[in-house]
């Protein structure tokens, strides 16, 4: 342990170290590739080397880690030595083997059912039923991660899961109907829980069909009973654990499925939990008590049961009771602070036995001494709430290193580098213009008006197969906040700039290689924090980076 402490102390001051030498580049804008001149901020050396390269060679030499390509140049040492140190200090991405992942957590996996063997769900109607509405990457990572889940929970021996940050459910139907894990979804969008509600019921209809099909009406009432429930809550930062427990275990009914409407309402919960608006969306909603609440109802009646029996809750009314030894939480790209929340509660819950999260959106974290004035443009977004309970750094090692970590590092490791890498091999123009028309356009507008600079855009397609005359009058029409759209434009100067396009993507790339560097701080500060808190953890790279950019999840058990 004492060893392992001392690697990852040495490893966080390589890596805010190198970061720090190079935040120049890190906390740079391309969109002010022109307007601040970043091409003359980088080493003279490397821009000899680095001009006019062929895109295939800017993957190949720079973005792989294998760096196996066919240089025509010689390139200095101090941009080899920038290319392997970030390399040396990323976390590997390869998505593990699935089978290899789940024998190193030590639980057996003749106990799942044949159809979800290996991530896979080879029974037809379970096909059908979790595909709808889910795209190949969602499906992807629904199914690893629920299989991994599954081991998890038959390791520290539970079988209630609460998913946060759940949205339409999709994960939390494959945990329930497939896994047969008592499931709990945490949503802070009303409008996802009724859809998850809606593809509930779709999956019952779709599940009781099959078996009538097959003439297995005895399982129908099991399928029933395997719905998830639904709670609608959005959890602060500094959520006490008593309010958290509070919003699962709530119990309230208030969601007919019956008939072709959904019958919907909510209640806010003023006493147990400060500030949650809380809808209950199923009547199947199951209860997760804690050992410590069930104990104390047992005394209060007066009853006489075995204390070892305490922990036997009802999950359904009319149901035969059901051990209940703790609960797991899952988190499958749970956005900004909700991933280091999860992590703090974890710790801090002893009914919680194991974690499984996967967070993304690391520019919505709040961090020490930043405001929430968007980094984009001067128009403050909306508030979020901000307290001592920092997204970043979580680890008191990484706190006493004083590590900052700006905007715009944790926006750039959200960044799907393997895609880019795969897209710019491909010679693909979709990924190499629009950086470039975007950094002409901000010279203009910046230079007809300096307080509109970074001025937000909202999502223009197929900006490549546009000129850039279209490409600015569609950009300007949709500006995030108002401003002039007669932004005058020299054709002879945009001319000029457009032909530095293949500068433009190599700065790009230049931020793009110290994004898995920035991405493995955060991932290493949270497990480090979990190690601070005494729990068995792992990084694992579960998904296929191809197709889930955030493909790491954070694997923790209370289990010695």
């Amino acid at each position: 342990m004492e060893d392992e402490t001392e690697t990852f102390q040495h490893l966080f001051v390589q890596i805010t170290s190198f970061l720090g030498q190079y935040s120049w580049l890190l906390d740079a804008y391309v969109c002010e590739f022109f307007t601040e001149k970043h091409w003359d901020k980088i080493p003279e050396s490397w821009r000899n080397v680095l001009h006019d390269i062929a895109p295939q060679e800017i993957a190949d030499d720079l973005l792989c880690s294998s760096g196996r390509g066919a240089r025509t140049t010689v390139w200095p040492l101090s941009l080899l030595a920038f290319r392997a140190t970030a390399h040396s200090l990323t976390l590997p991405r390869q998505a593990c083997n699935l089978s290899t992942l789940l024998g190193q957590l030590g639980a057996d996996g003749s106990s799942l059912p044949e159809e979800i063997r290996d991530g896979q769900l080879r029974s037809p109607e379970l096909q059908h039923c979790f595909c709808r509405h889910v795209k190949p990457k969602k499906q992807h990572e629904i199914l690893r991660l629920a299989t991994t889940v599954k081991w998890l929970c038959d390791q520290v021996g539970c079988s209630n899961v609460v998913d946060i940050g759940s949205g339409q459910g999709h994960l939390s139907r494959v945990l329930s109907f497939a896994h047969r894990l008592n499931v709990t979804s945490v949503e802070a969008e009303g409008c996802h829980v009724t859809g998850a509600a809606r593809f509930d019921k779709q999956v019952v209809t779709d599940i009781t069909k099959e078996k009538m099909k097959k003439q297995q009406e005895a399982d129908i009432d099991e399928v029933l009973h395997a719905q998830p429930s639904h709670v609608t809550c959005f959890l602060k930062p500094d959520i006490s654990v008593d309010d958290f427990l509070s919003v699962i275990n709530q119990q309230n009914p208030v969601l007919s499925l019956h008939g072709s409407e959904l019958e919907q309402s909510s209640f806010t919960v003023t006493e147990q939990v400060s500030n949650c608006n809380v809808d209950m969306e199923l009547p199947s909603t199951k209860k997760i008590r804690t050992s410590e609440e069930a104990s104390a109802n047992c005394c209060a009646s007066g009853s006489n049961t075995d204390p070892t029996q305490a922990e036997k809750v009802v999950s359904h009314e009319g149901d035969a009771p059901c051990d209940r030894k703790g609960f797991s939480m899952v988190g499958l790209h749970t956005c900004g602070d909700l991933a280091p929340t999860m992590l703090r509660v974890f710790t801090r819950c002893n009914d919680i036995r194991a974690l499984a999260s996967v967070g993304c959106c690391y520019m919505k974290m709040t961090c020490p001494n930043e405001s929430t004035t968007r980094r984009d443009g001067p128009v403050d977004i909306q508030h979020q709430y901000v307290c001592s309970d920092y997204g970043f750094p979580m680890s008191q090692m990484v706190k006493n290193l004083n590590a900052e970590m700006s905007y715009q590092a944790r926006e750039l490791a959200c960044h799907a580098i393997d895609m880019y890498t795969e897209r710019l091999k491909s010679d693909d123009s979709e990924v190499m213009m629009p950086h470039c028309y975007r950094a002409t356009l901000e010279h203009f507008i910046v230079k007809h008006d300096s307080t509109k600079r970074r001025a937000g855009i909202r999502s223009i397609r197929k900006t490549h197969k546009m000129d850039f005359q279209t490409y600015a009058e569609k950009a300007l029409a949709r500006l995030i906040y108002p401003t002039d759209t007669s932004v005058p434009v020299d054709a002879a100067e945009a001319a000029e700039m457009l032909a530095c396009w293949k500068d433009v993507v190599v700065f790009h790339c230049l931020r793009l290689v110290l994004a898995p560097v920035v991405e493995t701080l955060l991932l290493l500060d949270r497990m480090q924090y979990l190690r601070e808190h005494g729990t068995n953890c792992q990084l694992v790279p579960l998904f296929n980076p191809r197709l889930s950019p955030r493909n790491f999840v954070l694997l923790s058990n209370k289990h010695s």
